[in-house]
């Protein structure tokens, strides 16, 4: 289905409720993301954790003839190893944090082993061990891969451990003085590192859960301005047929009078009826409104979401089966953003076709990710996201939920009405 066709205004009735919706659209979020962050911290601390190790070379071959060659040829391959695998993990989107570790991780051992490196204990007297000139960045990845707490000890340890190897003949000989000084100095540096990296992770959670409780909240609204038509609308025909029937019983005097009254209460009690079938089945509402819905959550929550609209979508269907579904839909988005990797793609899919000789429209809505998945028997009964807000939200409008994944191999919540028919879920269609 073309985009035009989407954006085109429904006919009829709906019209001024469909422009309603157009025009409450929340906007669209700041590009400021917890994972998004993340991942340009990532790639930043290995592209420039590179580089850094590449300008240090000139000091690495300095320091070589102080070192034993395989232990040179060691360092050399673990330091520049590890910096490399984090950029290139960083880059693709992937193992992120895992590199990140094993980037501090390596540079400490390196660290705690540099004595056994050199060729003598007096062989590097007067010279700064070459890990000095990677030191900030071993601390930035522990910054980004760990938790806060353990960044700042990581932060704290490390210098200290470099200040004791300054001293030894191994680290220079330096005195406790100068020693103090380099550890103060990566110190400071470090710690300025993980409290920028902190902070601005701060605000990026901020922005999240904000973005989160937003869209919650505009489902809710219009959940709410919707009942509040359908009341509305009941109370009109209360107050035009059911009101007037009565105040001309009240004043009816003769049998002609008596059998308007009576027509009249047959229309009031028509009238009513409708309303209340229209309030359990909901005025429908082209399809259309539910794509440019589920457009606009896309383009809300403003994450790697691919938005697809396919296949016959020019049908209708009740509002409040729109509505469940549509709510579904967001709870099923808003779990995949708490719950899939970082940086994991995620896609919104509206699809219709033809129902053919079962006399009803049918469409779909496919809420998928490539994260890190889950067991579906597994999870607990007390988990309701899945359970009430996703399933029973659909089957209340007479819809059905197929959700598909399987740890590491990301997850798909389909949401179909009219119900799947148990054999074509088995067929998997």
């Amino acid at each position: 289905m073309s985009n035009r066709a989407v954006d085109e205004p429904p006919a009829g009735a709906a019209s001024a409720r469909w422009s309603r919706m157009r025009a409450t659209r929340p906007p669209r979020a700041a590009a400021l993301r917890r994972t998004q962050l993340d991942t340009t911290l990532a790639r930043l601390e290995g592209l420039f954790g590179f580089v850094f190790a590449l300008l240090s070379l000139p000091a690495l071959a300095a320091t070589a003839g102080t070192l034993k060659p395989e232990w040179a040829w060691g360092i050399a391959i673990g330091i520049f190893g590890s910096i490399g695998a984090a950029l290139v993990c960083s880059m693709v989107g992937r193992g992120i944090r895992v590199s990140m570790i094993v980037v501090a991780g390596v540079f400490v051992v390196l660290l705690l082993l540099w004595p056994f490196a050199v060729l003598s204990p007096t062989a590097a007297l007067g010279r700064q061990p070459w890990l000095w000139y990677v030191v900030l960045v071993a601390i930035a990845a522990a910054a980004i891969a760990l938790p806060t707490v353990w960044a700042a000890v990581y932060t704290v340890v490390v210098p200290l451990i470099f200040a004791g190897l300054r001293m030894l003949p191994s680290g220079g000989g330096a005195s406790w003085q100068l020693a103090v000084l380099d550890a103060v100095y990566v110190l400071l540096l470090g710690a300025f590192a993980l409290i920028v990296i902190t902070a601005l992770r701060a605000t990026a959670s901020r922005v999240d859960a904000a973005q989160t409780t937003a869209v919650a909240r505009y489902a809710e609204a219009a959940t709410r301005h919707a009942a509040e038509q359908e009341r509305t609308r009941v109370d009109t025909v209360i107050h035009d047929r059911v009101l007037s029937t009565l105040l001309a019983a009240a004043r009816s005097s003769s049998p002609a009078d008596r059998e308007m009254v009576v027509r009249m209460a047959e229309r009031a009690l028509v009238a009513l009826q409708s309303a209340d079938a229209e309030a359990e089945g909901g005025a429908d509402l082209p399809l259309a409104v539910l794509v440019e819905r589920c457009r606009a959550l896309a383009d809300t929550l403003d994450a790697e979401i691919a938005f697809e609209a396919t296949g016959e979508l020019g049908g209708s269907a009740p509002a409040r089966v729109l509505e469940g579904v549509y709510t579904a839909t967001v709870q099923a988005i808003v779990n995949s953003i708490q719950h899939a990797r970082e940086g994991a793609r995620r896609s919104i899919t509206v699809a219709g076709r033809d129902a053919g000789e079962s006399g009803g429209f049918r469409f779909r809505v496919v809420v998928a990710d490539d994260g890190q998945g889950f067991a579906v028997a597994e999870v607990p009964a007390d988990r309701l996201g899945l359970r009430i807000s996703i399933r029973e939200r659909a089957g209340s409008v007479g819809g059905s939920v197929d959700v598909t994944s399987a740890p590491g191999l990301g997850t798909r919540v389909q949401i179909a009405w009219p119900a799947e028919r148990s054999d074509e879920e088995g067929s998997g269609s």
